[in-house]
């Protein structure tokens, strides 16, 4: 039975079949909900055949919601017109599937319940000792203890989580780079950052290298592309200059000095969650697992790091959510 599976965010769409193939789509859900189904098609159109589809979400937070209850069910709905007669299944905090009518039925059993899949697949990957997640993507990070074959936590929506540092609000394209302030080192010393959203954490990894630059692409703070050139006078913006007050250069140490507050800040949540363990490993995912490989050094150096997608390629890390679906499925 091919199954096609979806990790619907806010922000994007994640798929993955099981015949192979991985896909994500930007969508900003909040300004257009009524037009999800319609994106899903898209992802589903270009996929092989399928007989079910698997379902995990976080796009119930966003705020053209009134509540996750309402954002759940739409979510569902769309899905549902999507997938026509085929049977749907759905992920929840309890890390079981469970059908459309149950999960309409109870909708915050499904919330924000991607993590889990990613979590509870990754666990049983590495049952040797204790390890720990660490899975970037374009807003947030996941920073899940594992131990046993499974998670280890007891904290399982995003406001437990973000109590506990295992939800950390950092990403590797879309952060605002406001969210890193009050201060960032530049210069010699540091220097306090601008509460406006001027640039955003993509703007840092493209001057930084670590993303490559995209001329076609306009979604950015100011609506200019995203090149070198253009990342550099966002990245400026931050402290009140432009590129006829400050050098390229000078661009780059700022921009590195944000790159070293989201390091340190994930790197926090890692000492955090594993507490009092050494984990055997670290592992990294996601498509800003740069982010998180960095900040697994600087935790804990002396920890041996695996990248998931030396394991299951780019495109399935990038869209890790939905390829555990698949896997926890057949199990």
């Amino acid at each position: 039975m091919p199954d096609f599976a979806l990790d619907i965010g806010g922000a994007n769409l994640k798929a993955a079949h099981s015949d192979g193939g991985c896909w994500s789509l930007g969508f900003k859900l909040w300004q257009q909900p009524k037009r999800l189904a319609d994106r899903l098609r898209e992802l589903a159109d270009g996929a092989p055949a399928f007989d079910r589809v698997l379902v995990t979400m976080t796009a119930e937070l966003c705020d053209c919601f009134q509540t996750r209850r309402h954002g759940v069910r739409h979510v569902l709905e769309a899905v549902a017109n999507m997938a026509g007669d085929r049977p749907m299944r759905v992920w929840t905090l309890e890390g079981r599937f469970v059908d459309e009518t149950e999960a309409r039925a109870e909708p915050l059993r499904c919330a924000a319940a991607n993590w889990l899949a990613l979590a509870s697949w990754v666990a049983k990957l590495w049952k040797d000792r204790a390890s720990v997640l660490v899975d970037t993507g374009s807003t947030t990070t996941d920073v899940i203890l594992l131990e046993d074959g499974k998670p280890l936590t007891s904290a399982l929506t995003d406001t437990q989580r973000l109590a506990t540092g295992e939800l950390v609000y950092l990403g590797a394209t879309r952060t605002p780079l406001c969210a890193l302030g009050p201060r960032v080192a530049y210069n010699g010393g540091s220097i306090a950052v601008m509460a406006e959203h001027f640039a955003t954490s993509s703007d840092v990894h493209v001057l930084t290298g670590q993303l490559p630059p995209q001329p076609d692409c306009t979604d950015t703070a100011d609506g200019r592309p995203m090149t070198v050139s253009d990342a550099a006078a966002r990245i400026g913006r931050m402290i009140g200059a432009d590129m006829e007050s400050m050098t390229a250069l000078r661009a780059l140490q700022l921009a590195r000095g944000f790159s070293d507050v989201m390091t340190q800040r994930v790197a926090e949540a890692i000492r955090r969650v594993a507490g009092d363990r050494t984990p055997q490993r670290i592992v990294t995912a996601g498509s800003g697992d740069f982010v998180a490989a960095a900040a697994a050094s600087a935790a804990m150096s002396c920890v041996g790091q695996v990248r998931l997608a030396d394991r299951i390629g780019a495109e399935a890390s990038g869209a890790a959510c939905a390829a555990a679906l698949l896997e926890l499925c057949e199990s």
